[in-house]
């Protein structure tokens, strides 16, 4: 297909390049800096992060309270379908994790159909729906199929049905990233998120967020996955479209790109998709900076202390000794530790000990494994004093 698949090293204005070449310096440094009994923890965060605002963006109305708890939430497929959504978003996720695509199949329509199918695993069958058309009547979705007939997103009316395969062999040869090297990943991960969007295969945009998250990490950054492209979308969706929007334009004359489609406009996109990372990284580096995290970690622990204090979700939470925050900040800082091991280090009687580490665990903050080794966890209660700003549902979600 005669169309431009993302802006070249060679062809990149120096601005650009700059911010393209700061992305993995930072990115490295955030995966190197973590204190890594945080690592898994975080990670598990962010997957819940990108589900709650990839959802959203299409107009999903569940709660960060609800996402933080949506894999505890034993309602199975009685759940309310937003939640059933998330549920399976984060699955999808940890699926991919556990079976990461090889760099050379990244961009293989088999591969993309995978991602949506895996989106929609824990979906019932009343729920798979999708409207077509304004005004339309909404139809089946079907979970991994490529659509065979006319779709309208907002203003956008993607390539017509007949065409779509077609345009899928071009996305696989055009975005390989054993091909690509140095700047050229990053750059191609911009064209690669809004082709596949403008093309609308699967009829849903999370596939495509999806297919960025795991394009990056394949790409080489080692840190993705500590951070969320998804919320940087999410958080000003206004943004989001209108820069997907530069992208769909028509080219202006010969100089403007070949094919269908406007070299400018792709540079736009590229430019705020490589800036939305940028801040997306820094944001969450600076969460982490050691001295700042630590205070925030002891201050939710002195308010522990001193009275029970309610979760994001409404019930409270008993009061806690000062020796749990003893504990948490080893835990952080020398990683896993044995039972007998916290019992001395916590220096309180049998019953005293065994009563405190029964009510930490109960509320997620360690885990304890059958071979009696205590790891650090991030339950939902504690995201909003340690992580603020990690959520934000003050802005309405919209649709897409």
């Amino acid at each position: 297909m005669a169309l431009t698949p993302y802006i070249t090293p060679d062809r990149a204005p120096g601005y650009l390049k700059d911010a393209a070449a700061e992305l993995p310096q930072l990115d490295a440094a955030l995966s190197e800096n973590i204190p890594e009994p945080l690592r898994i923890p975080m990670i598990h965060l962010q997957r819940q992060v990108s589900a709650y605002y990839s959802n959203r963006i299409e107009g999903n109305s569940a709660t960060p309270a609800e996402v933080l708890h949506a894999r505890e939430d034993s309602a199975g497929d009685a759940a309310a379908p937003d939640l059933l959504e998330i549920r399976s978003h984060i699955e999808a996720q940890i699926s991919l994790s556990r079976n990461p695509i090889e760099a050379a199949r990244i961009s293989n329509r088999e591969l993309v159909a995978r991602m949506h199918r895996q989106l929609y695993r824990g979906i019932t069958k009343k729920h798979l729906r999708i409207n077509v058309e304004t005004g339309g009547q909404p139809i089946p979705l079907v979970p991994g199929e490529i659509r065979t007939r006319e779709v309208r997103v907002g203003h956008h009316i993607p390539p017509a049905a007949e065409k779509i395969r077609s345009y899928l062999k071009w996305f696989e040869d055009a975005y390989r990233l054993d091909r690509l090297h140095r700047l050229a990943p990053l750059l191609a991960a911009a064209g690669a998120h809004h082709r596949l969007l403008w093309l609308h295969p699967d009829g849903n945009g999370r596939t495509g967020r999806l297919f960025t998250d795991e394009y990056l990490k394949a790409g080489g950054l080692k840190g993705c996955g500590l951070w969320s492209m998804s919320r940087g979308f999410g958080r000003d969706v206004d943004a989001y479209y209108s820069a997907l929007r530069a992208a769909d334009h028509v080219r202006k004359g010969d100089l403007d790109g070949r094919g269908d489609l406007s070299d400018s406009g792709l540079l736009k996109f590229t430019d705020y998709f490589i800036r939305t990372a940028l801040d997306q990284v820094r944001y969450i580096s600076e969460l982490l900076e050691p001295c700042t995290l630590n205070r925030r970690i002891d201050h939710y622990f002195q308010m522990r202390r001193q009275s029970a204090r309610p979760t994001a979700s409404g019930p409270a939470l008993p009061m806690l000794r000062i020796e749990a925050l003893y504990l948490y900040r080893g835990l952080l800082k020398r990683g896993p530790m044995q039972y007998s091991e916290i019992q001395a280090r916590l220096g309180l009687g049998e019953s005293t000990a065994r009563n405190l580490l029964g009510q930490i665990v109960s509320e997620g903050l360690i885990a304890i494994d059958e071979d009696g080794q205590a790891s650090l966890r991030l339950p939902g209660h504690l995201i909003m004093p340690l992580f603020p700003d990690l959520f934000d549902s003050s802005q309405a979600p919209g649709s897409e």
